[in-house]
């Protein structure tokens, strides 16, 4: 039996699925939606998932100026892992135990910090949001970020020291299905639970 403590980060148990090739990475990285960010204190796990913006070497999120995640971070719990993924189509088989599942994931080890200086906050969060609302202009659909609003962010940045990539993409034509759940959040806009409720901070 192999010891699985002993090996690489970056080295995963199913060889057929791994992929090394940077462009690939770099592919999703920039078009993942939804980011994990991950940070142990105290031997205490703390996982913040967030939106993200990926520049082609760092990965930078960001939260309220205050909060348990940035503490964490503050406290000197630099070292970090970040996961995106995405799912796909179910794939069916004989047996239950030989189903799988079409998906894209990538996995990023690096040392994570605080970013302290104006300039480069204000380029991540710009980054933000040329990712996010692409199809609108600033000046024209929304005003230009006032330098108040970057000061009192927090700003996270990911060197990344280490990466991988999985996946398990299968031809159109392959005999799958999709996931038959629905959104969860569609779910509860048609029940009408909605966030309507003021911002409260505890």
């Amino acid at each position: 039996m192999p010891s699985y403590l002993d090996r690489p980060l970056s080295q995963v148990r199913r060889k057929d699925r791994q992929l090394t090739d940077e462009a690939w990475i770099d592919r999703f990285l920039e078009r993942a939606a939804f980011g994990h960010c991950a940070v142990c204190h105290d031997g205490q796990p703390i996982l913040n998932s967030n939106l993200f913006w990926y520049d082609g070497s760092a990965i930078w999120i960001h939260t309220g100026p205050v909060g348990k995640f940035r503490a964490v971070v503050e406290a000197g719990a630099h070292k970090a892992c970040f996961s995106v993924a995405e799912p796909g189509r179910i794939l069916p088989a004989d047996t239950p135990m030989e189903f799988s599942t079409e998906y894209a994931s990538v996995l990023v080890y690096g040392d994570l910090h605080i970013e302290e200086n104006p300039a480069a906050k204000r380029r991540a969060l710009e980054g933000l949001m040329a990712k996010y609302a692409t199809h609108l202009k600033e000046g024209a659909d929304y005003q230009p970020m006032p330098d108040a609003d970057v000061a009192q962010t927090t700003v996270f940045r990911l060197a990344i020291s280490e990466r991988v990539g999985k996946h398990n993409v299968k031809p159109a034509d392959y005999p799958a299905y999709a996931y038959p759940g629905e959104s969860f959040i569609d779910a509860e806009r048609a029940a009408g639970r909605l966030t309507v409720r003021p911002k409260e901070l505890a």
